[in-house]
Order: C-alpha cells, then structure tokens, then sequence
C-alpha cells in the first residue's frame, strides 16, 4: 500500500512566506573546541517562488551574509539571491527520511567581479552542505493502533513505513510513500 501527498505550488509559496525571514547558522560547533567563527545566511522575505521541476523549490529573495574571516565580521547585503531547496529521500538506518537540502544558485555581489561570486556561492555551498533540514517521516508515520476487543484475538494493526520517495513537477511536490500493513495477535 502507499500513499501520496501533494504540495501544490500555491501551498509551497504560502510555507516560505510563513518561514522567511529566516537565519541558516553556517558555522560548525564542535563540543571541546573554541567559539567557530560567526558565519550566517539571512534570507528575507521571497520576491519569487518556483518549481523547478526534476530539481526542487527555487526561491528568490533579498538577503545578507555574515562570513567571519580574520577577525573581521563582515555582512554583506545583497539586492537577490536565489536558492533551491532539493527534496530528497534519504535511507537511514531506522527507515527512510525526507531530507531538504539548500543550495545557493546565483549571487551578486555589484561591486565584486564574477569569479568572485561564485567562490563565495562555493564555500556558502560547502558549509549549507552539512545543514540539510530532515522530516523523519518513518517515526512520525509508523504506528500500532490499537482495535479494541471487538476482534479477539487481534489486538492492533501495525502500520510502517517502507520507502518513500519525491516528484517534482512544474506544479506540485509530491510524496510517496509505502506502508506495509500487519495485524497484532494476541495468541
């Protein structure tokens, strides 16, 4: 058996508008080892939000960057920024995961040239890389309900999640997702 679930668009617009403004924490904190430097992505409020389909959610926005080097803690505003969020399902040890990953698409720095964009897309990219935002879908879905007494012996029905899986198209998000279904005994 398997169920799907459809996000359109409309709806998908709707959730970032509900989400932005946000601020992604780039930096790595490890237990035992000094302050990381500050290192942050503010997006704010969307401009545009697209499906782009076989990809993900692409969302454009203005926003800022805060990349310690040095000492120095620069923030940098920029007019437009685009990002895509890329759904994808992730097995887990403990079942499958519905994973979004952030990437940063486009930059424009006005007053740096090009190539310097896009290094600084690059190592944005590196650290968004380590900061995937994951629904555990396999724990939130999977369950015993009990039936009562009415049945006897059967004391439940078992539902767990098998696999899941994404589409994208041009106007929704869709997820699949596949359940196998036993009876609890009680001889």
């Amino acid at each position: 058996m398997w169920l799907e679930a459809v996000i359109t668009e409309k709806d998908l617009v709707e959730l970032v508008r509900q989400l932005l403004p946000v601020k992604v924490h780039l930096n790595h904190e490890t237990e035992g080892e000094e302050k990381p430097p500050e290192r942050w992505l503010l997006l704010q409020p969307a401009k545009e939000v697209r499906l782009i389909p076989d990809q993900g959610l692409r969302v454009t926005c203005p926003a800022e960057i805060m990349w310690s080097i040095a000492g120095m803690s620069p923030t940098v505003k920029l007019d437009e920024l685009s990002v895509l969020l890329r759904p994808q399902v992730v097995d887990k040890h403990k079942g499958p995961v519905l994973e979004f990953q952030i990437e940063v698409e486009e930059t424009d720095f006005h007053s740096l040239p090009e190539f310097i964009d896009a290094t600084i897309a690059k190592a944005i990219n590196a650290a968004l890389a380590a900061k995937k935002i994951p629904w555990d879908f396999t724990e939130t879905l999977t369950r015993t309900v009990g039936l009562g007494k009415t049945m006897e012996p059967i004391e439940g029905l078992k539902i767990a999640v098998v696999w899941g899986k994404t589409r994208i198209g041009s106007d929704a998000l869709t997820l699949a997702i596949s359940f196998k279904l036993n009876f609890v005994r009680g001889d």
